[in-house]
């Protein structure tokens, strides 16, 4: 950021800065990176799409001189790109508002002409200009396509979209950035199919939605969808779909036109490799199998995927047909068929999940745990822990049928104390269980237990110490104690002031003194350790934090935020962040 400017300005501000740097600017600007641009008397602000997006604002005098830039990206030098590509931006609209017609122009001035202007004018203009603009000519026909049932809308908004595509693809491939503008556009596309289904146009939000799927899907195939955009598309689109043949409002003919669409599409497994989209219209498809008596048809379709499934080898998709096909065979009272699958598919989880809780209804505990046992062992076959875990929360469940005290505590604890994370809830759950004296004694053999599992764990380790992985173990059960000594112990030990601050309201009430005495020195280790702006913005909100909690010590914060400005006089993106606190 500068602040006194006086040579810097909307006119020369090329002439300022490196050439380098007023390349990569000038190509953010002319790549349409620079969005939101607002004016507030001077002050500009935009959004720049980088890497991440990035938060620039600017502030100018009357003259165009530049007094102000600030971006929030990690750039130390004297001005970054953003600023650059948004300082052509600002240059951009301000002659676009010279152009602007001064006071006294007639503000209608476009409407008076309509007026003017006969049928047959608007006729003869419309013929001679529609051939010259194909976008002029794609939007009339659209918008009047009602009255001729000549015109193939269907067409014209393929056309639509594959000028989008056209218009977002280089080389054969679509960008982040450009996947996320791609996205938006064809999401208002959909949306107007929404609207059509809304006045109960279903054949036209059909022939919308039935377009962009079967366009959206091969674009999936060649993009940066890391932002999720494309594929919270595809999902309306699904759900444009399921509002058209599964909504109140659904029709017989609709419902007959879509499970066609999706008998055809869907044997396609492109839909199956890109997200959820195809399992979601899978279920609209076997729904409608149902409601609509396409029970063979739904039959087929399964039995025609399942021998692809297994040369495609994939698990997780044969799995999921063949739980269909089972549910769809209760589903019409086809009972016997599906006990045959049944017997045939016990591997996957969710069928022999579905015969646990049969078993659990009947009350008949022993097969329930004998089915679960055995699911135990085919996920320790696999290699599939979170399927274990799965399995043992249903013997939890039956424990808890038979009353099993035993063995409800050795789950609660098990749950409570998992080697990736700690459950409040089912630690609340074992201390249920126990008289309020005997609990201390549990507790205590518990804490001496993780301590000893802990250390041994640690091992020696390098990159974090003993401490802080007692402090990571231990602290869940000192704060729900209320043991606020021994985590204070813990926690005084640290010199990470991120650390010790995830700390704050467990120990300020009896350790605030301590904990400000320990809070300095932490935050200029933190300052000597960050190198970017992220970081400085971490250091800098820290310390707010502290001056708020300690108003009458805020002056020894200062303190550190002065030392670190003089320490770093070279680092200008800590400077810059500092003032938050020096100001």
């Amino acid at each position: 950021m500068i602040s006194n400017g006086n040579a810097f300005s909307l006119q020369n501000f090329e002439e300022q800065v490196s050439k380098i740097m007023l390349q990569r600017g000038q190509e953010y600007y002319e790549a349409g990176a620079v969005e939101d641009l607002e004016d507030n008397d001077g002050k500009w602000t935009a959004e720049v799409e980088g890497s991440e997006t990035y938060a620039v604002s600017v502030t100018l005098k009357k003259d165009d001189k530049i007094v102000q830039y600030y971006c929030d990206c990690p750039y130390d030098g004297m001005i970054c790109k953003h600023v650059i590509a948004v300082l052509y931006e600002i240059r951009d609209e301000l002659i676009k508002r010279i152009a602007v017609p001064k006071k006294g122009s007639k503000k209608n001035q476009f409407e008076d002409l309509l007026l003017k202007i006969s049928a047959g004018e608007y006729r003869v203009f419309i013929k001679d200009y529609a051939p010259k603009n194909k976008d002029f000519k794609l939007a009339f026909e659209l918008f009047f396509a009602d009255k001729d049932g000549r015109i193939d809308t269907g067409k014209l908004y393929t056309d639509i979209i594959k000028k989008l595509i056209k218009k977002y693809t280089g080389k054969g491939y679509m960008d982040y950035r450009s996947s996320q503008s791609f996205a938006k556009e064809v999401n208002q596309l959909v949306d107007k199919g929404f609207g059509f289904a809304d006045k109960k146009n279903f054949v036209e939000a059909f022939v919308i939605a039935t377009v962009a799927l079967k366009e959206m899907i091969q674009v999936i195939t060649y993009c940066d969808d890391s932002s999720g955009a494309l594929g919270d598309a595809l999902i309306n689109i699904t759900e444009l779909i399921s509002s058209i043949a599964l909504g109140d409002d659904a029709i017989m003919d609709m419902k007959e036109r879509v499970f066609g669409f999706l008998q055809t599409e869907l044997t396609d497994g492109i839909y199956f490799d890109y997200g959820d989209f195809g399992y979601e219209l899978m279920d609209i498809f076997q729904t409608l199998a149902e409601e609509i008596n396409k029970h063979e048809e739904f039959l087929g379709f399964i039995d025609a995927w399942l021998p692809r499934l297994a040369n495609r080898n994939s698990r997780y998709q044969e799995d999921f047909f063949e739980t269909s096909k089972i549910e769809f065979l209760k589903a019409i009272g086809r009972e016997e068929e599906a006990g045959e699958l049944i017997v045939q598919n016990m591997e996957i989880v969710e069928v022999r999940q579905a015969e646990v809780d049969k078993a659990i209804d009947n009350k008949d505990f022993i097969l329930a745990k004998n089915l679960v046992g055995e699911g135990i062992g085919i996920a320790q076959e696999k290699k599939h822990p979170g399927t274990v875990t799965q399995w043992e929360k249903q013997l939890l469940r039956i424990a808890l049928l038979e009353n099993d005290l035993l063995l409800v505590r050795k789950y609660y604890k098990q749950f409570a104390f998992d080697s990736n994370w700690f459950s409040i809830d089912y630690y609340r759950m074992l201390k249920a269980t126990y008289s309020a004296d005997i609990w201390q004694g549990v507790i205590e053999t518990t804490i001496k237990d993780i301590t000893i599992k802990t250390t041994k764990k640690h091992g020696g380790s390098k990159w974090e110490s003993l401490n802080s992985s007692l402090l990571s173990a231990l602290s869940p059960i000192y704060i729900e104690e209320k043991f606020t000594d021994r985590l204070f112990e813990l926690v005084k030990q640290e010199t990470d002031i991120d650390r010790i601050m995830k700390y704050h309201n467990d120990l300020v009430f009896t350790y605030a003194a301590e904990l400000l005495q320990l809070y300095i020195p932490a935050l200029e280790i933190q300052g000597d350790n960050a190198t970017e702006r992220s970081r400085y913005a971490q250091l800098v909100g820290n310390m707010k934090n502290i001056m708020k909690a300690f108003p009458h010590e805020k002056e020894k914060v200062i303190a550190v935020a002065k030392k670190l400005k003089a320490k770093y006089p070279r680092r200008p993106a800590m400077l810059d962040e500092l003032k938050a606190v020096l100001l």
